[in-house]
C-alpha cells in the first residue's frame, strides 16, 4: 500500500524524514510505501489555532493535488490540521495522530492523560477534549518546551516526561498517556525503558506510529472515514 506522510508545517524536515523512516520500520508492514509530502507555505510549526487553521488549508490543497494516487493520507501534527475538511472530500482515508491516539487510549484506559508542549498547549488540548466529547481525559500537563525545542534537549526531555508520567499516574490515576506532539517520537523508546525501570505502570501512546498503523488497518480492511457533503460543493472545490 502507498501512504502519503503529509508534513503540515514549513520547517526544514529533510533530516527528520530519514529518522522517521527508520523509526516507523518496526511498526509498519513491509509492503507499505511511505511517501513524504510537505506544504509549501504556512507556519514553520503549529502551536495555536490560527497556525493550525492556516496550515490546515494548505493540507487540503495537498490532498486535492494528490487525487487518488495514494491509498491513504496521514497528516503529521497532533492538532490534526485540515483532517476533518479532507474527510469531507471523500476521496480516500485521511487521518491525523490526535483522533487515532485518543481512540486507542479510550480502548485501553478509563483515565487518560496527555503531555503537551507548553501551557498554551493545555488550552488547545482542553478545547479538543470538549469538542470531541472525550470525558476520560483527566490530566493534561506540559513539558514546557516549544515544538522546535523538544528536539534539542533529548536527555532532559526524557527525564521531564518521566516525572510527568509519575505524577499523572500517582495523582490522576491515569493508565494511558498520549504524547501530545509527534516531535516526541525520538525519545519514546528511552521513556518506555525508564518507566519500566521505575515500575511506573502506564501505557505510552506515541501518536505518529500509532496513527500510521491505524491507517494501514483501515486501508487493509477497505474502511473509509469520509464525511458526507453536498456533491455540488465537493465538485466545486475540486475544480
Amino acid at each position: 500500500m502507498k501512504i502519503m506522510f503529509l508534513i503540515p508545517v514549513t520547517a526544514n524536515f529533510e533530516q527528520k524524514k530519514k529518522e522517521i523512516e527508520g523509526y516507523l520500520k518496526k511498526y509498519i508492514r513491509p509492503d507499505t510505501n511511505i511517501v513524504f509530502r510537505q506544504i509549501s507555505k504556512g507556519f514553520p510549526s503549529i502551536e495555536s489555532d490560527l497556525q493550525g487553521m492556516f496550515n490546515g488549508c494548505q493540507v487540503v490543497e495537498e490532498v486535492l493535488q494528490a487525487g487518488e494516487s495514494f491509498d491513504g493520507i496521514y497528516v503529521n501534527c497532533f492538532d490534526d490540521p485540515g483532517v476533518y475538511a479532507c474527510r469531507e472530500l471523500g476521496r480516500l482515508p485521511v487521518i491525523g495522530p490526535y483522533q487515532s491516539a485518543l481512540s486507542t487510549a479510550s480502548v485501553i484506559a478509563e483515565r487518560i492523560g496527555i503531555i503537551t508542549t507548553d501551557k498554551a498547549g493545555i488550552l488547545s488540548e482542553e478545547r479538543k477534549a470538549r469538542l470531541g466529547g472525550t470525558a476520560n481525559i483527566v490530566s493534561i500537563r506540559p513539558v514546557n518546551l516549544g515544538v522546535s525545542d523538544i528536539r534539542m534537549e533529548q536527555e532532559s526531555v526524557t527525564e521531564r516526561l518521566l516525572q510527568l508520567c509519575r505524577e499523572m499516574a500517582d495523582a490522576d490515576r491515569v493508565t494511558a498517556i498520549c504524547l501530545g506532539c509527534t516531535a516526541m517520537f525520538y525519545i519514546v523508546d528511552a521513556l518506555r525503558e525508564r518507566l519500566r525501570q521505575e515500575k511506573i505502570c502506564v501505557s505510552i501512546i506515541e501518536p505518529m506510529a500509532n496513527a500510521v498503523s491505524f491507517l494501514e488497518r483501515m486501508i487493509q480492511q477497505k474502511l473509509v472515514n469520509y464525511v458526507p457533503l453536498d456533491t455540488v460543493i465537493t465538485r466545486h472545490i475540486s475544480q
